[in-house]
């Protein structure tokens, strides 16, 4: 009888982690489509500043520096959510500056690598 009661709480308790870890993902997945345009929109204002970019951009039509910005933007929307752990996203998600302050250092992380592969 006690061994039983120890499996139905073990199970239990695994029950309940799954749950959990199933309820963050789908969480983290929404938080991520929220913050996903703020990610974009910090990326082209980045690009744009960017010495590199203005350079580049001497050499680019208007349609290629707007395909160049949505590919390199795009990369970055996708990959800067990899670097930011789940209690940094839900403190961003109720402060204004937090929530500012992780744009920048997520965007800034992803954009190099981002742009040096949309370059090749």
């Amino acid at each position: 009888m006690k061994n039983l009661l120890k499996l139905l709480l073990v199970v239990i308790f695994l029950s309940s982690a799954m749950i959990h870890a199933a309820t963050a993902v789908k969480e983290q997945s929404l938080t991520q489509k929220m913050l996903k345009p703020l990610i974009e929109q910090q990326c082209a204002s980045e690009l744009k500043a960017s010495k590199v970019w203005q350079a580049s951009a001497l050499f680019l039509s208007v349609a290629q520096q707007s395909r160049t910005q949505s590919k390199v933007c795009g990369c970055v929307s996708e990959n800067a959510m990899h670097d930011i752990s789940t209690k940094d996203i839900l403190v961003a998600t109720v402060n204004e500056s937090v929530k500012n302050e992780l744009m920048t250092r997520v965007v800034m992380n992803s954009l190099k690598g981002c742009a040096q592969d949309a370059f090749k």
